[in-house]
């Protein structure tokens, strides 16, 4: 009797999967079930505006439901990479590191989003206004929902107690170039040694400012090495800072773990270099009492820059689906909703630029930031380039990090630099897919 109840048990089991596989592309393809919506595994990181929209899109989707996974965002890329690579239970993620998508559509983790647009009936706007950096091989692999733009970021208090004009001044002169930048730096600690003129992250892609606004890959596409030399310049630049204590100690930033915002927050920082994420952060510390400074004593205006027609750096954050996923129209639906107008104004209620801002987005980015230029400032159209997008990006911002360190500490000299660096480069190139 028991080996009879085995085998009907084992026969119900396989009619039963039958019946599922048979109708898989279906199920699949379904945003709603008959027990309820559609719950979606969704990886990002720790970060306000994230949230904002998830809440959102759940308290106003009744048919799909997205299950957030919050990972720490200093160990989001390598969390992510572990995860995906054991093919994990996600359905869509936020591409934090993008130049690791290339490593990703490589090892086949990335589903192609062409015939999910096109089913849409209109091209997507965050896409094509980022289109060279959603596609790989003719294939888009990430919906953009926030913009990539970097600015220079400044505090006027600073500025008034070392005596000297406010960046903008000089950009309204067309006088805005990296010398004037170092200039500047230096003045602002020579009038009072308790302040720190201008302060960059500790991330590699930080010492590739110069080398995007001139057009630089560092490594092509295709395997090439291209230029080093902006990349040269802009090195020996932060290291006569430094010296000075012109600039936050990149070292002394990583030993502390000391984050960029908290620089600026405490209102001894002249300048501030970084994404278009951080009005967003600076609302956080108005509304958390973190500002030793008035909201409306800081402002925004264009990065430095040596090039005849201005050119700023950055790439877009999207959202990208896993190829394995069993629910991807439901985490489609999900991640356009996010780079479309509703997910664009509650991006811009943080202060966050989307990528493809409507005008309700515009009005709601300037209720969060400074009075004056500002927002001209952050809207205005620019070019943007960013160097080291290739499949060889991930590699080279993590070693270049390394090489960026030794000669700060005066490990090596510049010269020891530039072969090393190339040495490294060439060695990337080889080893990479």
């Amino acid at each position: 009797m028991k080996t009879r109840r085995f085998f009907l048990v084992l026969i119900l089991v396989f009619v039963t999967a039958g019946i599922l596989f048979a109708a898989g592309g279906k199920e699949a393809a379904s945003t709603k079930t008959e027990d309820g919506p559609v719950v979606i595994s969704y990886y990002t990181w720790d970060d306000g505006s994230h949230k904002a929209l998830i809440d959102t899109f759940n308290a106003t989707h009744s048919h799909i439901q997205v299950d957030a996974q919050i990972l720490p965002a200093a160990d989001y890329e390598t969390k992510l990479t572990t995860l995906l690579s054991g093919r994990a239970d996600i359905d869509a993620f936020m591409e934090k590191r993008q130049a690791d998508m290339f490593g990703q559509y490589a090892n086949g983790y990335l589903e192609p989003l062409d015939s999910y647009i096109a089913a849409t009936g209109k091209p997507n706007a965050a896409v094509e206004a980022f289109k060279s950096s959603s596609v790989i091989n003719g294939d888009i692999v990430v919906i953009p929902w926030r913009g990539g733009a970097y600015y220079t970021y400044y505090n006027e208090k600073v500025f008034e107690k070392a005596g000297i004009p406010t960046p903008d001044y000089y950009v309204e002169r067309g006088e805005w170039t990296w010398e004037k930048f170092e200039e500047v730096s230096k003045a602002i600690t020579a009038a009072d040694p308790s302040l720190v003129g201008s302060t960059i992250y500790i991330w590699g892609g930080q010492g590739f400012f110069q080398a995007g606004q001139a057009g630089d890959d560092i490594v092509t596409p295709d395997g090439k090495i291209d230029s080093i030399e902006n990349v040269v310049k802009q090195l020996e630049m932060r290291k006569r800072l430094e010296d000075l204590q012109a600039m936050w100690s990149l070292i002394d930033m990583k030993v502390t773990k000391l984050h960029y915002s908290k620089q600026f927050y405490d209102g001894n920082v002249g300048m501030l270099l970084i994404g278009e994420w951080f009005p967003g952060q600076m609302v956080v510390g108005r509304d958390d009492g973190l500002l030793a400074f008035d909201f409306e004593d800081w402002g925004i205006t264009r990065l430095p820059c040596d090039q005849e027609e201005y050119v700023t750096v950055g790439l877009p954050t999207g959202n990208c689906i896993t190829s394995y996923s069993k629910k991807k129209d439901a985490a489609f639906e999900f991640i356009n909703w996010m780079s479309g107008p509703e997910g664009a104004a509650i991006a811009a209620s943080f202060g966050v630029l989307p990528a493809a801002p409507g005008e309700e987005a515009r009005v709601e980015i300037a209720k969060n930031l400074p009075k004056g230029n500002s927002v001209d400032y952050f809207l205005e159209e620019k070019k943007n380039y960013t160097a080291n997008f290739s499949p060889y990006g991930t590699r080279i911002e993590t070693e270049f990090a390394k090489l960026q360190e030794n000669y700060l500490l005066g490990n090596m000299d510049i010269n020891q630099f530039r072969t090393t660096f190339t040495k490294t480069l060439n060695d990337i190139i080889k080893t990479t897919y």
